[in-house]
């Protein structure tokens, strides 16, 4: 998927040989003069032209090794080699005079490189928006917590998810990896700051970006950060002993409702690491913060495993019963209600797992 912008480069430079071939060029010398030496000039421009954006776009990533990842990387490398060779094999033809075979494939040369800038930039944009973009926010993220403004780590924070959200339908996994490290961190700073409405918004990001993964199929590995990320950061927010008002306590209802809808869509796409995961995060953070809420969404996540995913309901049990060792009383009424509401669709699976639970 990294590399799939080299379909728009590979097949307009075949649907040039096919055409060529067959319905080769006139082997005029006076012609062939021509376009061997426009072809040699234009490449040559153009190559000009794509150095000095990628020295600006270089600059611009404020990094001492930025032109080792964008400069010398080996698809900057092709490109360099591909474009030398089609302005010096135009000079060869022009030299020697195969005018029948050297015009045509000039010509082919020619197109590739051309067709070639596209999958190029959009690597460049990626390295720059993906690589340099997660290291910088990395670093932004942190500093405006520390010097305390709020504000600007929000905005930062909203750039991630909109990163996030554009990695994930190109599918790239790696990039969602980083990101969520990058927010969990970021998190828990905001937490030990107690700057809860930042903490709240971390919180929401990567709610956002672990549905969204589970959504698009990634691998476990791909998204374990983020549910890990959402309990470390609850677990934080527990810690404090002093009131947090309305946000801190916000934080710790968001996470067991984040954790929740990613387990019963993991539960739903197949996802079992995923969804025990949830469902021992739950148990943790319902333990560490005495909230009636996690044992709600457990019961949730029991019916949406009954449905889907029938060989984890032992789990889930096992999860509801090491809870209720912190949280006593009767909130069945309370999580079937709450269920219905979030997850209509998990009606009669509720009900069975009611059955289940009780025998």
């Amino acid at each position: 998927m990294k590399y799939k912008y080299w379909i728009y480069c590979i097949i307009p430079t075949l649907v040039v040989f096919l055409i060529l071939y067959c319905a080769p060029p006139d082997e005029c010398p006076e012609n062939a003069r021509y376009i061997l030496s426009a072809i040699s000039q234009s490449l040559a421009a153009i190559l000009a032209l794509v150095f000095t954006i990628t020295l600006v776009i270089a600059q611009m990533t404020k990094r001492y090794m930025a032109m080792d990842e964008i400069i010398f990387r080996l698809e900057t490398k092709l490109l360099m080699s591909l474009f030398g060779i089609g302005i010096i094999a135009p000079l060869l033809v022009l030299d020697f005079g195969f005018w029948k075979w050297g015009v045509p494939l000039s010509i082919v040369v020619a197109s590739s490189c051309v067709f070639s800038l596209l999958p190029f930039l959009i690597g460049v944009n990626n390295l720059l928006k993906y690589d340099s973009g997660i290291k910088n926010l990395d670093e932004e993220i942190p500093a405006a917590i520390r010097e305390g403004y709020e504000q600007r780590a929000i905005n930062k924070i909203g750039e991630l998810n909109k990163m996030g959200e554009i990695a994930i339908k190109e599918s790239r996994e790696d990039v969602i990896s980083s990101i969520s490290s990058v927010l969990s961190r970021s998190g828990l700073k905001s937490a030990e700051k107690k700057f809860w409405y930042v903490t709240l918004q971390v919180v929401y990001a990567l709610e956002n970006i672990g549905l969204k993964s589970v959504e698009k199929g990634f691998k476990y590995n791909s998204t374990r950060g983020i549910v890990d990320g959402l309990r470390f950061i609850a677990t934080e927010t527990s810690k404090e002993i002093e009131v947090g008002g309305d946000f801190k306590d916000a934080v710790i209802v968001e996470v067991l409702k984040g954790l929740s809808d990613i387990g019963v869509k993991a539960a739903e796409k197949g996802v079992g690491d995923i969804l025990v995961d949830a469902a021992g995060h739950l148990t943790h953070v319902g333990q560490v913060s005495r909230d009636k809420e996690a044992m709600i969404w457990l019961w949730c996540l029991g019916a949406a495993v009954t449905k889907y995913l029938p060989r984890y309901v032992d789990d889930v049990i096992r999860n509801i019963g090491e809870l209720e060792e912190t949280i006593s009383g009767d909130w069945l009424p309370l999580a079937e209600r709450i269920c219905m509401e979030n997850y209509p669709e998990l009606k009669d699976a509720f009900e069975k797992f009611k059955r289940i639970n009780n025998k």
